[in-house]
């Protein structure tokens, strides 16, 4: 697989013609695609033309999608009907908002305490808590079109 003087002449001019590496690397003989590039490159050998894409003359206008940037911020509404109870971890029971108030760990750190209907968090604190399905897909989207790897 060693390049002699009369492959290296092939090469030159086969490549002159345009022939791919690939095509080269078939006339020589015992020769890989790689091998062929790897010697054009180190014999400095010209660049290849682009070749011409099909719909060349074409050009194409894409539609402009909605991105999630776009759209408009939901403020939630800080007025509540119902005032916060503010319960410690141990009176904490069924039917009472366990939404976090303050710090974990120090004395003053207490649950909401408003009444649920059969969740965790009251109201207020549920439309705090979750967003809707189609804000998370639409991330997800987002997400996925900037994705490197």
């Amino acid at each position: 697989m060693a390049w002699t003087h009369e492959k290296i002449e092939v090469l030159k001019k086969l490549w002159d013609e345009g022939l791919t590496a690939s095509r080269i690397a078939h006339e020589i003989g015992d020769m890989t695609r790689n091998a062929v590039i790897g010697k054009a490159h180190r014999l400095g050998l010209s660049g290849r033309m682009q070749s011409k894409s099909k719909n060349s003359s074409i050009s194409i206008v894409r539609k402009k999608k909605n991105s999630p940037y776009n759209k408009k911020i939901v403020e939630i509404s800080t007025q509540v009907d119902e005032p916060m109870n503010p319960t410690q971890f141990l009176d904490i029971k069924d039917g009472m908002c366990r939404w976090p108030l303050g710090e974990p760990g120090e004395n003053d750190f207490k649950f909401c305490g408003r009444k649920t209907n059969e969740k965790v968090y009251c109201e207020h604190h549920h439309k705090m808590a979750f967003q809707p399905l189609t804000s998370i897909r639409s991330r997800k989207k987002v997400s996925k079109k900037f994705r490197i790897a």
